[in-house]
């Protein structure tokens, strides 16, 4: 169904939610093939009711529902034909039971579906432009669509567009109200949406980048991801995979994170298996450390990584003396056993530094004073022969 139907993929339906339902479905079905006759038949509906008129509520598409018990029907046909053949049950009675798991079949995709529909009637109508936005954002890509959008909301077409994802900062947070959200950012017009506790916001670019926005965003307490610059309304679904990845790159912090610059932790986010084994690698022996230690080290590498390996301007980022950062980034090295003058070996220690970064919340887009990154007392003051530290 993942594969097939994009509402059980793209967040319409929560993922962990299918098991539990389908299980439920497929008890009641092989409660109901137990039973003689259509009226006690009648008695497992209940299960494929609730079942339907759940997924009218989350916009479901009744397609996909009927699509569900398609696949689920015809997989307990083929499990009950290879057990009937595998016990030897004779033709007439194997016929007999195969009779029964297709009008089963047939009455719980009936019940679902009236129940959708039934549900879906009574829901308050949602307005074209909303509907059409919605099939937009979750990977339609059709001109049509496309077409009807930009005419009900006088869009361009085929002008540039970038895609805003903001989610409350902490877990169950209560999500912006659409009205308090700009309809203006940076001079450019945005039309939001939202779904569950994530607002979507499609910004018209016009000839400015994707990077220049920010200002004028709500970023306090907020996690905002942005996405690059898309040609068209129908590449709307590949800037909100992306402003989604840009927004994962926060780890555990708030802020706003532009997905052209975070690339290379966008490319960690779609492998957290892979992000994990890096740092455990790489960065074990630091790891190790008291914590406090490690943040120090960790941060300096950010901070010179940041100033594009200037030990100057990492100095000043981090209100310390150059020979400080180069005394921590030895420490780094000698920990590792890995070269920052190896361009191999620099990549690998950055990568596991970032995979680190996003699951432990380090290194957030936007620090919210000018304050030093680290309290004085955890700076290493380790002295050299001039005097300075």
């Amino acid at each position: 169904m993942r594969t097939t139907q994009l509402a059980y993929r793209n967040g319409t339906i929560p993922p962990v939610e299918p098991p539990m339902w389908i299980s439920r479905s497929v008890g009641a079905a092989l409660d109901a093939m137990s039973l003689g006759s259509v009226d006690e038949i009648a008695e497992t509906l209940p299960v494929a009711r609730t079942t339907g008129a759940r997924r009218a509520r989350q916009g479901v598409p009744v397609a996909a529902l009927a699509r569900a018990y398609h696949v689920g029907g015809r997989l307990i046909n083929a499990t009950v034909a290879q057990w009937a053949a595998e016990q030897g049950l004779a033709s007439e009675r194997s016929a007999a039971f195969m009779d029964t798991v297709l009008t089963v079949a047939e009455q719980h995709s009936r019940a679902a579906i009236e129940a959708h529909q039934e549900l879906w009637r009574s829901l308050p109508p949602v307005p074209a432009a909303e509907s059409l936005l919605h099939a937009l954002l979750n990977g339609e890509t059709s001109a049509v669509v496309a077409g009807e959008l930009a005419r009900e909301l006088a869009l361009p077409e085929h002008g540039r567009y970038a895609v805003i994802v903001l989610r409350p900062g902490a877990p169950g947070g209560a999500p912006r109200p659409l009205a308090e959200l700009p309809t203006w950012i940076s001079g450019l017009r945005t039309v939001w949406r939202a779904q569950h506790d994530v607002a979507f916001g499609v910004v018209v670019l016009k000839d400015t980048a994707a990077a220049a926005l920010g200002d004028g965003l709500p970023v306090t307490g907020a996690r905002i991801g942005v996405s690059a610059a898309v040609p068209g309304l129908t590449e709307l679904g590949r800037a909100r995979r992306q402003a989604e990845l840009a927004e994962r790159t926060l780890g555990r912090g708030t802020g706003v994170a532009h997905f052209e610059g975070r690339l290379t932790k966008a490319m960690l986010t779609t492998a957290p298996d892979v992000a994990l084994q890096m740092q455990s690698r790489v960065l074990a022996p630091v790891l190790d450390l008291d914590e406090a230690t490690r943040d120090v080290l960790l941060g300096t590498l950010r901070a010179w990584r940041d100033a594009d390996g200037s030990m100057a301007e990492a100095a000043k980022a981090l209100y310390c003396h150059r020979n400080t950062v180069l005394y921590r980034l030895r420490k780094l090295e000698r920990l590792t056993r890995r070269s920052l003058s190896s361009p191999q070996e620099m990549i690998e220690i950055v990568l596991a530094a970032e995979a680190f970064e996003l699951t432990h919340g380090g290194g957030t887009a936007h620090r919210e004073s000018g304050a030093p990154p680290f309290p004085s007392s955890q700076l290493d003051m380790t002295t050299y022969p001039h005097g300075n530290s």
